[in-house]
C-alpha cells in the first residue's frame, strides 16, 4: 500500500504485513520525523491530497523499495520515500546583490564634469551681475560698494566721449564742450570735472559741474558750458573728466 506523511507529503510504498490489520497504527516519517496514527480512511484522504499536490508541483522521485519494519516494535519506521511530493515545489533563492565599484577613471570624469559645470554656472552668474550692474545698483544702491571693491563697476562716463573748445576773454576763460554717447546702449552722464592746466600739464584750477542731461541715448550728443573767471595767465590747456561722485 502507499502511505503518505501528512506533514511533508512524502509518499512510501509499504508492505501490508508491516502494518497488519490494525485500523490505527503509529508510524514515523523517515523524511521529516513526523509521528502520526495511520488509518485506511485518513490515508485515502492524504493520498488524494498528495496526488493533486504532486501533479501541481511536477516533481517526482523514483521509489527505492518498501520500508523495512523493525521487528518487536509497535511503531514501524518508514525507511525510504517512494515519492517526494509536497505542495511547496522548488525553493527560489533570491540572487544576492552585488556591489559594483565605480572605476577610478569614471569617478575622475564625473568629478571633472561636476567641476566644469560649477565653473560655468559661476561664470554665468558673474557675467549676469556685470552686465546688469547698472540696473542692480539702481535697484539696490547698497550693492555699489561691492561692485567697486570687486572692480566690477564701470568707470564713470564709460562709453561717453568729451570734446572741449576753450575761449579766452580779457577777464575769463569760457569752456564749451560736447558729450557724445558712442556706445550701443543708453548711458548715465555723471558730473564733469573741468581742470585748467599749464604748459607742463600741472593742475591750476578745477571745478565740478552738473551734466546737461542725466542719461544720453545711443549716438546722442549733449552740450555743456562753464566759465572760469580771472584764470591764471599760465593756463594753456583744459582737461575734462567724469567725477566718481
Amino acid at each position: 500500500m502507499i502511505v503518505t506523511c501528512p506533514n511533508c507529503a512524502t509518499r512510501y510504498l509499504v508492505d501490508d504485513a508491516a502494518l497488519g490489520d490494525v485500523s490505527g497504527r503509529r508510524v514515523r516519517c523517515a523524511s521529516c520525523g513526523n509521528l502520526w496514527t495511520y488509518s485506511t480512511e485518513a490515508e485515502a484522504i492524504h493520498a488524494a491530497v498528495a496526488e493533486l499536490t504532486a501533479e501541481a508541483a511536477m516533481a517526482t522521485t523514483t521509489p527505492e523499495g518498501p520500508p523495512v519494519a523493525e521487528p518487536g516494535r509497535a511503531e514501524p519506521r518508514i525507511q525510504s520515500p517512494a515519492y517526494s511530493g509536497g505542495g511547496a515545489g522548488p525553493t527560489a533563492h533570491g540572487r544576492p546583490s552585488v556591489a559594483v565599484e565605480l572605476p577610478a577613471a569614471a569617478r575622475r570624469r564625473g568629478l571633472r564634469a561636476a567641476g566644469l559645470g560649477l565653473i560655468v554656472l559661476v561664470a554665468v552668474l558673474v557675467l549676469g551681475a556685470v552686465l546688469g550692474r547698472d540696473r542692480i545698483i539702481a535697484t539696490w544702491p547698497a550693492a555699489a560698494p561691492v561692485y567697486a571693491t570687486l572692480h566690477l563697476r564701470e568707470q564713470p562716463g564709460a562709453g561717453l566721449d568729451v570734446t572741449v573748445t576753450p575761449t579766452r576773454t580779457t577777464q575769463s576763460l569760457v569752456i564749451d564742450g560736447n558729450i557724445v554717447n558712442g556706445s550701443a546702449t543708453a548711458r548715465r552722464v555723471p558730473r564733469l570735472r573741468v581742470t585748467l592746466r599749464d604748459g607742463n600739464k600741472n593742475d591750476l584750477e578745477s571745478k565740478l559741474i552738473d551734466p546737461p542731461v542725466d542719461r544720453l541715448a545711443p549716438g546722442a550728443t549733449a552740450r555743456f558750458n562753464t566759465v572760469f573767471e580771472h584764470p591764471s595767465i599760465t593756463a594753456t590747456g583744459v582737461d575734462v573728466t567724469f567725477a566718481t561722485d
